[in-house]
């Protein structure tokens, strides 16, 4: 037996920052939308906390102020003069491993000559660059790259840039969709390096965070849309009828609404939609397993003081990380004072079987890399852990056919919306950007 009949314009399913996005620029529109959670709080994997003094991410650490969207949502929300913005040298230093030591990647085209990671004639081979064909259809990245630019390119600089991204593997992942303004140069102009020349350069985008993390922007939303936003939530089914569409949750509700904005992962939307075409595409979306670790230190206690944004391993490293955050290196006021915070990234497509291993064998092998890596005298003063066993999502080589299969649901089911980091852009400020873009371009009148 049902408990309740409710009835809505706009139900928007999941409450990420895609959902809350979506939620908070729609508010201007209207107030006649609900957003149905199935945890008990909002945000997704947007999720800080504090623990002794010092502020821990447990998912994104860092978001990009690159689009109007994301500006704006912060300046709406009031967050605007609280942000916190990284230390120069955050955004400068970037580091890999060489011979087991921090080794800067190149700023400039004179360190890029006198990089060790590179031979003479790896370096002679970018030459060739402009002189390769063009691909006249997507290919995986790990191809792309090493038939551009030399395999050198690939394992040294692109496969730990893509590894801090998506925690994936180059040989599955689309040169199309992973990284995107390198395709469009090769594409438009024929090369990339041509392409790069060409391109408009503007200040360059800063990052950004928040005195008590990034959860203070999803709190304000949370906050001030709560009478819109229900949790311990989940959508059972959905079915389309003559006035729209018929959602039944988990309480046993039926809710009745004209619209319907999905969020949620592409392996949760599977479930719930009667679509085959669509949903064996939604299920096969791979989301590769992570888990973080945070350890705080005395500062006197870490001898290795390089500054900086933090470092990523190669698999030529043989390290069970992925990458290290240096977090209070880039925002001072995520530690105590005198104190030290890191970010130790593990698993992914790459490592994933290590996401298997019980946690406080993991934690010791981690620990143990990281206090040989940074030169720490002393046991960490902190430690946190959180796990995700659907981490995140892959731009595999199907994602065109993904993105294909959607567009034909949206055209079969009328007012039935699809947004998702899955395909739509990986990062929380494409998800704000992709949210407000929905939403200005589709039509919410009420009557």
């Amino acid at each position: 037996m049902h408990i309740a009949s409710i009835k809505k314009h706009t139900v928007i399913l999941g409450s990420g920052i895609s959902g809350l996005s979506v939620a908070h620029f729609l508010s201007k529109k209207t107030d006649d939308f609900i957003v149905l959670e199935k945890s008990g709080k909002t945000g997704g994997n947007i999720h800080s906390k504090a623990i002794d003094g010092y502020v821990v991410e447990n998912g994104p650490n860092t978001v990009l102020l690159n689009n109007e969207s994301i500006k704006s949502l912060i300046k709406e929300c009031g967050l605007w003069d609280k942000m916190s913005t990284p230390l120069k040298t955050a955004e400068n230093n970037r580091y890999v491993l060489h011979q087991n030591k921090l080794q800067l990647l190149p700023r400039n085209p004179i360190e890029f000559i006198k990089t060790p990671f590179l031979k003479w004639h790896e370096k002679i081979r970018l030459l060739k660059e402009p002189f390769v064909k063009p691909h006249k259809g997507d290919t995986s990245l790990a191809n792309f790259i090493s038939k551009r630019f030399g395999k050198a390119i690939l394992t040294q600089f692109v496969e730990p840039f893509v590894t801090g991204i998506y925690s994936g593997n180059p040989k599955k992942m689309s040169a199309k969709h992973t990284l995107k303004m390198i395709w469009e140069a090769e594409q438009k102009h024929g090369s990339v390096i041509k392409g790069l020349m060409k391109k408009k350069k503007g200040p360059k985008a800063r990052m950004f965070n928040f005195p008590n993390g990034l959860s203070e922007l999803t709190d304000k939303i949370s906050q001030k849309l709560k009478d819109n936003i229900q949790c311990n939530t989940e959508v059972v089914s959905i079915n389309k009828i003559e006035e729209g569409y018929e959602i039944i949750d988990s309480n046993d509700n039926i809710i009745h609404c004209q619209k319907i904005i999905s969020t949620i992962p592409a392996h949760s939307l599977s479930k719930i939609i009667d679509d085959f075409d669509v949903t064996a595409h939604l299920s096969a979306v791979e989301y590769v397993p992570v888990d973080v670790f945070h350890f705080g230190f005395n500062k006197k206690e870490v001898k290795n003081q390089a500054q900086g944004f933090g470092v990523l391993s190669k698999p030529s490293d043989n390290k069970h990380f992925l990458g290290i955050l240096f977090n209070s290196r880039i925002f001072p006021h995520v530690s105590p004072k005198n104190q030290e915070l890191f970010t130790v990234i593990v698993g992914g497509s790459r490592q994933s079987e290590l996401c298997s291993i019980e946690k406080g064998e993991l934690e010791k092998i981690i620990l143990d890399e990281l206090m040989e890596l940074m030169q720490c005298q002393k046991a960490p003063s902190l430690k946190n852990h959180t796990s995700y066993i659907k981490g995140i999502p892959q731009y595999g080589l199907e994602l065109d056919q993904l993105i294909l299969e959607i567009g034909k649901f949206e055209n079969n089911f009328p007012n039935f919306h699809i947004l998702g980091n899955y395909f739509n852009g990986v990062s929380v400020s494409d998800c704000v950007k992709k949210s407000e873009e929905l939403v200005e371009n589709t039509h919410f009148n009420n009557n």
